[in-house]
């Protein structure tokens, strides 16, 4: 990758302070070229704005200069994750990218208006985080079809991790969020380890700790703004663990070295694992109007039926969801049966792990739950811990996919 910076960065940013407000032919300016695609000076702009208001940093050129190199960089590596997805024959459609901004304006309990509205008073397009979730969900389906066949976690690897789990004693699981920079080169490290600083500098000045997650995290929860969910402290690397072990509810830790990048982690939450009796669901819905005609409920009887037929595993299950269903479906996560509606408790006792159920009529239209795990009371979940491991030998095996992209690429940065 040839990389050649050539303006003041700070001149850029007061630069930049101005194109989120006024248009002109300045900001339509190369900042980078990627492959013969450029990125504008208006699209460096718009992402450090992005940035900026979901990070919840003040909008100073100080804090724009300091943001550009990371900002640029950023795009360049969607850029060539677009390329690849393209060069792979992979489409993504409006339709995936909407439900990633509903599902993220959800997140943040607004209306997807109201979010738009929000972020345009604040001088963000919705086509710039549009721009990101298509980014994100094509390296996705590219590292699906290309590594996710190759990554096989045996029985032997998950009874490993339940023994250490069992041996560190009581279960004690703590709700984790994660940033994670990796450093790809021994020269990298000066500079990776200032952006990890400067991360962790930002969430203790009250940054938002999910959306910088978000915006800078290389790891396959970045789209969940870093939450990996509730884990035992045993699920972690040892580097991690020894970390997060003495680490009380609200904890910022970091940036903590390991052998492949930094890591910055939020212990947001800690509690008992419970002995009660629980399932590991991932659903399809399919959304009805309030008053469904008999052709709406037809339509989605239709689209749930297709949506069984397709469904092989539920470790294939969450592309799948984004691609057949609307937004609410996905991962459920690990639940108490006892907490589940009747008619969903019904239908799940009568299924076998591994398998879905036929259409529910639920709130707002029709679901297909797969169960993916049982556990009695006391039991280990083996299908989060196969999926951690999974999403973990993923994480390593598309980085240096994605380093292979940038190494054979001609990157041409203007600024």
């Amino acid at each position: 990758m040839r990389i050649n910076f050539a303006a003041n960065l700070l001149g850029f940013a007061l630069m930049l302070t101005t194109a989120t407000t006024s248009f002109s032919q300045d900001v339509l300016r190369p900042a980078a070229v990627v492959n013969d695609d450029i990125i504008s000076l208006l699209d460096v702009s718009q992402r450090t704005q992005l940035a900026i208001v979901s990070s919840k940093q003040k909008n100073t050129p100080q804090v724009r200069q300091r943001m550009v190199r990371q900002v640029v960089r950023i795009l360049i590596d969607e850029r060539l994750k677009l390329q690849e997805a393209e060069r792979l024959n992979i489409t993504i459609s409006d339709q995936q990218v909407q439900r990633a901004l509903a599902a993220v304006a959800k997140q943040n309990k607004m209306t997807v208006q109201q979010l738009t509205d929000g972020l345009r008073k604040q001088g963000v397009l919705q086509t710039t985080l549009l721009d990101q979730f298509r980014a994100d969900i094509a390296w996705r389906a590219v590292v699906n079809r290309r590594l996710r066949s190759s990554v096989n976690i045996s029985e032997a690897e998950i009874d490993e991790v339940i023994t250490k789990l069992q041996s560190d004693g009581p279960a004690i699981q703590k709700r984790i969020f994660e940033i994670f920079l990796g450093v790809d080169t021994a020269s990298d490290e000066a500079k990776i380890k200032a952006q990890a600083d400067e991360a962790l500098l930002t969430i203790r000045n009250g940054g938002n700790f999910s959306a910088i997650a978000r915006q800078i995290s290389q790891s396959n929860s970045a789209g969940l703004g870093g939450d990996l969910g509730w884990l035992q402290t045993g699920q972690l690397s040892n580097e991690l663990q020894s970390a997060v072990e003495s680490a009380s509810a609200g904890s910022l830790l970091g940036p903590i070295r390991t052998k492949s990048g930094y890591y910055i982690l939020l212990v947001q939450d800690q509690r008992s694992a419970e002995s009660e009796k629980k399932v590991r669901l991932k659903q399809f819905f399919f959304s009805l109007p309030a008053a469904p005609s008999f052709e709406d409920t037809q339509k989605a009887q239709s689209r749930a039926a297709d949506a069984r037929r397709k469904f092989t595993s539920c470790g294939e299950m969450d592309q799948l969801a984004d691609e057949l269903g609307d937004e609410g479906s996905g991962d459920l996560g690990t639940v108490r049966t006892k907490d589940l509606p009747a008619t969903t408790r019904s239908a799940i006792e009568q299924v076998s792990v591994g398998q879905t159920t036929p259409a529910i009529k639920v709130s707002g239209g029709l679901a297909v739950i797969a169960v993916c795990e049982r556990q009695e009371s006391g039991g280990v979940d083996r299908l989060a811990i196969q999926e951690k491991l999974t999403n973990d030998r993923l994480d390593t095996l598309a980085r240096r996919y994605l380093l292979d992209l940038r190494r054979s690429s001609n990157v041409d940065i203007r600024l």
